[in-house]
């Protein structure tokens, strides 16, 4: 019995550098984890992509870029912009109103980083998530333990 290997997906999108699209852009990762068969994710990823676009259009620069994909039981976003600051995880007290996006990213994911964007001023913050029983041949990345918060975005 043969099986066929899943097929790489991927999407991107340029988001206006407007607050007011972040609903939007929220419907349009729930749409496509949901039409790519992983409504079991599509919660966690929704509130990761928000406090990644939420921290970009606050912190960042346009253009702002968005992008998904999916291969090998491992689900990758990343969100690119232009502005000249570098995220940072912050303490955030109780009392705190910002503070704690990174967070939440790390707790969400299965990795996570920055890397400069290599032409110019900016930065991606990319994650993976793994979201089925890895491809034939593939690992699993692993789950828990320390997140690093740099490095190269992994191949899909």
């Amino acid at each position: 019995m043969t099986s066929t290997p899943p097929r790489h997906r991927e999407v991107r999108w340029e988001v206006p550098a407007d607050p007011s699209v972040t609903a939007k852009c929220r419907a349009l990762v729930r749409d496509t984890l949901i039409g790519w068969q992983m409504p079991g994710i599509a919660d966690d990823v929704v509130l990761v992509v928000s406090e990644l676009l939420g921290n970009a259009l606050i912190h960042g620069g346009p253009p702002i870029l968005l992008t998904l994909s999916a291969a090998g039981g491992v689900l990758s976003g990343a969100v690119t912009d232009r502005g000249p600051g570098w995220p940072r995880i912050r303490e955030a007290g109780t009392d705190r109103e910002h503070g704690r996006g990174l967070r939440i990213v790390a707790a969400l994911t299965d990795r996570w980083g920055v890397v400069p964007v290599a032409t110019g001023l900016g930065k991606t913050i990319w994650f993976s998530l793994a979201y089925g029983p890895p491809a034939l041949g593939q690992h699993p990345l692993p789950v828990g333990g320390r997140r690093p918060v740099a490095g190269p975005m992994p191949s899909p």
